[in-house]
């Protein structure tokens, strides 16, 4: 029976369906070069996360408890595939320059890719295999993240370790070729492992987030995929996950299973330019024109006021941020950084730089405001207005209606190659870098896979 037959009733039945018949010849080549594009992006991040602060840690309590030589640990060497999908997951997210959907607060790549690429090497499946289960990965998160959003996200939880779960466990079933029943038995035992809270932002444990996704998702299974029961039809009914984690009822099953199979989350995912929350980027770039169309600097500027979606103000809890991961929550640090530097990277979201005398003069210049549904609300509620005014009476106005590297609003390729050999160039010489750039462009041949884990181990 074709997955999205309308006669499937149970949503959980029906994604898993899709997944365990999904297969790379019904995807659309759009949406198959936009995932090669995402996994690009992250493999990039999670590389230079491999040598973060946070990346260290995570991988110090791998190497302990999760040791192994069964799965590839980026840029670190070995470890068994619930400790490479935990590091893996983590170090993507370690400074917050992962992708993101621009429809929804999700990070998808971070939870979905290390839980395909630890499944691939223990079924020792190819790249084709791998990019498969990516593609089922986030076209799970993607529907199950709208059928609970935004009251779920709302409601406190972190979506990219939630509803990532279930797009790590989705992925990882397709690698491993699970059945349609053991996907739903998988997707069950996600759900009791799913788990997230926004209150740790601006602190190491939400890069884990995506890696906790990444490893439960990958656990969840495997355990399905020998056996082990758990309910089938988990996301619906009276006590279902969706009801459960939209406490004001606005579970809607339909954004599952309507139009599955025909349009592609995929290709709502959007590419960040600055390392730090999506919510800050749209201001970072009305900032960065300012300033470098009226060619100020610090000392020219007298005032500078952003306006954001309300809803925004539960993610920017940090308006004097003490260290580097506090910055990335902080729209007075991001803006202050781009007053400063224009161009920024991760060389600024640093714990010297954010407590720099120069830095803290330039964050008491910002000033934050809040507006309900700013530009009507679309795309997240990412959009900003940003005024600069100067010393000499002079008054700017920029407004960037959606996130910089959205789909709706893309940056030039040679702005994310760039971004993508920074970060992996911190770890890798520039020969293994430009052998996983080739390896991930060309994912879906024989031999990619294993040409690509051997040059970023």
């Amino acid at each position: 029976m074709d997955e999205t037959d309308p006669s499937r009733t149970d949503e959980t039945e029906r994604l898993a369906a899709f997944v365990a018949d999904l297969g790379l010849d019904d995807v659309p080549a759009s949406a198959i070069e936009h995932g090669k594009r995402a996994i690009y992006d992250f493999v990039g991040v999670a590389l230079y996360g491999s040598a973060h602060e946070t990346g260290d840690r995570i991988a110090e309590y791998v190497d302990l408890a999760a040791p192994g030589d069964g799965a590839t640990v980026l840029g670190r060497g070995t470890a068994s595939p619930a400790g490479a999908a935990l590091a893996n997951g983590t170090f993507g997210h370690a400074v917050d320059y992962d992708d993101t959907f621009e429809s929804i607060v999700i990070h998808p790549t971070g939870a979905v890719f290390p839980a395909a690429l630890a499944a691939a090497e223990v079924a020792d499946a190819d790249g084709r295999v791998v990019l498969t289960g990516y593609l089922a990965g986030v076209e799970t998160a993607y529907r199950i993240g709208h059928a609970t959003y935004p009251a779920h996200y709302d409601h406190g939880w972190h979506s990219t370790g939630t509803i990532g779960t279930f797009g790590a466990a989705a992925a990882a079933a397709s690698v491993l070729d699970a059945d349609e029943d053991a996907i739903r038995r998988a997707f069950g035992v996600a759900a009791s492992g799913s788990s997230a809270l926004k209150k740790n932002f601006g602190s190491m444990t939400k890069p884990l987030h995506p890696g906790h996704a990444a490893q439960t998702g990958l656990r969840a299974a495997m355990l399905a995929d020998s056996g082990f029961t758990a309910d089938g039809s988990i996301l619906g009914g009276e006590m279902g996950y969706g009801t459960v984690m939209t406490p004001d009822g606005s579970y809607d099953p339909g954004a599952i299973t309507d139009g599955l199979g025909e349009t592609w989350g995929v290709e709502d995912i959007g590419f960040k330019p600055y390392p730090s929350g999506v919510i800050t980027h749209a201001a970072m770039e009305a900032t960065r024109r300012i300033v470098e169309d009226e060619d100020l600097t610090p000392t020219d500027i007298e005032r500078v006021v952003v306006t954001l979606d309300e809803a925004a103000s539960e993610m920017l809890i940090h308006a004097d941020p003490d260290d580097e991961l506090q910055a990335k929550f902080s729209i007075e640090f991001c803006l202050a950084a781009v007053v400063r530097e224009r161009t920024v990277g991760v060389h600024e979201f640093t714990d010297e730089y954010v407590t720099a005398p120069k830095t803290r003069e330039v964050i008491a210049l910002v000033e934050r405001d809040f507006e309900p549904e700013i530009f009507g609300g679309q795309f997240a509620g990412y959009g900003a207005r940003v005024v600069v005014e100067t010393t000499d009476g002079a008054e700017y106005v920029e407004e960037e209606r959606r996130a910089p590297g959205s789909p709706s609003n893309p940056v030039p390729d040679e702005r994310l190659d760039a971004k993508f050999r920074e970060c992996a160039g911190t770890v890798l010489p520039d020969d293994a870098v430009a052998t996983v750039e080739d390896a991930i462009d060309r994912l879906e041949e024989p031999g990619s896979l294993s040409t690509l884990v051997n040059a970023v181990r």
